[in-house]
């Protein structure tokens, strides 16, 4: 294998939406390869989210401290989400706390926004850190005015693809705090398309699950008006209320049930069983094709 094959490999499988084991196989054989030649901290942090997708956490954490010996900003931030969120099995405030502060020091601006926003929800919720409510809402505020303006950021990030759904979400909430409802649900509806996006761009990257989740049920919460119709996240509102759905894909009908369940909600649809709305939303598939990936073209809903 040369360099320039084994890029090749790398870049087949980031523009491949599907992969097989012979792909995945592929893709490690080159990042291997090009780590041991280039001893590049980018081939490190890239094989470590490919692990952190597979769910291989040691070997995530392994690849990401590799990186973060060359001083990768990148990685400080892998490492902090690693410890934030326990990856591995274990969480760790005092270092997820450290690697954060780490990738803030960051001259990239969105790597460094990125760092920042979990370090004001370190102190939103007193992790490691003494709660300062004011200092959390200090930290937001100045972000999101820092996104208003992503003409004004140093990133290598193109500006088509600069967006913090989740700072929106932060957002929303103290402007519901604030009694400035339309505001809050306005951020709440950009942050739910950008969440949809990223699920259907990425369907393996489950954290964006639970984000859209999240952004979901507070709209239903704090805005019920279908004005716009239902889509697929809807059923996270829908199961909890006992209702199911359903929608067309390739002029076929497709029907979503929501079943109670030893005291849960099971989902059931084209003839297999998911025992939540998150199960659902990680496995269901229609032809081998994850569904939130085929999100753009599902239609025409309906509540059943």
């Amino acid at each position: 294998m040369t360099v320039e094959e084994a890029r090749g490999y790398v870049t087949d499988y980031y523009l491949s939406e599907t992969h097989s084991d012979e792909d995945k196989f592929s893709f490690v054989e080159a990042l291997h390869f090009l780590i041991k030649e280039r001893n590049d901290p980018n081939d490190m942090h890239n094989l470590a989210w490919f692990y952190a997708e597979e769910r291989v956490f040691d070997l995530q954490l392994k690849y990401l401290e590799m990186a973060a010996k060359q001083e990768f900003f990148p990685a400080y931030e892998g490492l902090g989400y690693y410890w934030y969120y326990g990856h591995g099995g274990t969480v760790d405030y005092e270092k997820a706390f450290h690697y954060f502060s780490k990738g803030a020091g960051s001259k990239d601006d969105y790597l460094r926004i990125g760092c920042e926003c979990k370090l004001a929800d370190m102190y939103h919720y007193g992790y490691y850190v003494g709660k300062d409510e004011a200092r959390y809402k200090g930290i937001i505020e100045r972000l999101f005015l820092e996104m208003s303006h992503p003409e004004d950021l140093r990133t290598v990030v193109d500006m088509e693809f600069i967006c913090e759904p989740s700072l929106d979400v932060r957002v929303a909430e103290i402007r519901l705090e604030q009694g400035r409802h339309a505001e809050a649900v306005k951020l709440l509806r950009r942050a739910r398309v950008i969440f949809a996006e990223y699920l259907r761009s990425n369907p393996s990257w489950w954290g964006n699950i639970e984000e859209i989740e999240n952004v979901v049920m507070r709209l239903h919460e704090n805005s019920i008006d279908w004005e716009d119709g239902i889509d697929l996240y809807d059923l996270f509102w829908l199961a909890r209320e006992g209702l199911s759905m359903s929608f067309c894909y390739q002029k076929c009908r497709f029907k979503v049930e929501c079943l109670e369940d030893e005291g849960g909600i099971a989902i059931r649809f084209n003839n297999r069983w998911y025992r939540d709305t998150r199960d659902f939303f990680e496995k269901a598939k229609i032809g081998g094709r994850p569904l939130t990936a085929l999100y753009n073209d599902l239609n025409r809903y309906r509540i059943a």
